[in-house]
């Protein structure tokens, strides 16, 4: 059940910092890189505004289905805004898959989840196709 709120955008390599990356801030966390398959064991990587969220935390996203865990930082997030990883593709069709994810009204998500809820894994964009919810 969704206890949070927020918008929620998405980033990939080719719009992370350093460009062209998989650099993440708190590389400790699980993966070293940004990555993951989005199931509970091995979520994806998500950003959020230094502080808001403790590095570890889990979060389930309903409109993607994907569990995501806090390894990196947004400089352009604030409060319960969220950017999520769609994966390494440095691919400029990469940045039109996070304008269509993205949606301009707040969207839920679950801090904290279980870890039995409904996942469709993998990366929301490969080989130039863009998830579609």
């Amino acid at each position: 059940m969704p206890n949070a709120v927020g918008t929620i955008t998405f980033y990939a390599a080719e719009d992370n910092d350093p460009p062209g990356s998989r650099e993440i801030a708190f590389p400790e966390v699980l993966h070293g890189r940004a990555g993951g398959t989005g199931t509970f064991a091995d979520p994806l990587t998500f950003a959020a505004a230094d502080g808001v969220f403790a590095p570890g935390t889990r979060i389930y996203v309903p409109d993607v289905k994907r569990y995501f865990i806090l390894e990196d930082t947004c400089a352009t997030c604030s409060g319960s805004h969220i950017d999520l990883w769609v994966g390494p593709a440095t691919d400029s069709a990469v940045l039109d898959c996070e304008d269509a994810l993205t949606h301009d009204d707040a969207r839920p998500y679950e801090v904290a989840p279980p870890p039995t809820l409904p996942v469709t894994p993998g990366d929301l964009y490969r080989s130039g196709t863009c998830f579609k919810p």
